[in-house]
């Protein structure tokens, strides 16, 4: 499935956003479903959702009932930016096509 580069840019600023906001770096930590919650697109949701875990942004730990998200705390610069940006002027997609 082919996602537009306007999507990776919403959906990773959402999820992103969303991982900071409850303060999952590390100790705290949310399951997928809950953080792909709120999105339309689900099959699109996990994309970009994989994406940001190749770039090692967000990373994941097994549990019993499925893969729980963090945010990584030695990348908060690149979640800073990624969180504050607006406009067409976006480093997001740049960072998932490595």
């Amino acid at each position: 499935m082919k996602v537009m580069k306007s999507d990776y840019i919403h959906y990773s600023r959402f999820i992103v956003r969303k991982l900071h906001v409850t303060g999952c770096y590390g100790t705290g930590s949310m399951y997928e479903d809950n953080v792909l919650k709120g999105l339309p697109d689900k099959q699109i949701a996990k994309i970009v959702l994989e994406a940001l875990r190749k770039q090692k942004i967000v990373l994941g730990k097994k549990k019993k009932y499925g893969t729980k998200y963090y945010l990584n705390k030695d990348k908060r610069e690149k979640i800073g930016e990624i969180i504050k940006e607006k406009g067409r002027s976006s480093i997001i997609p740049m960072l998932l096509m490595l």
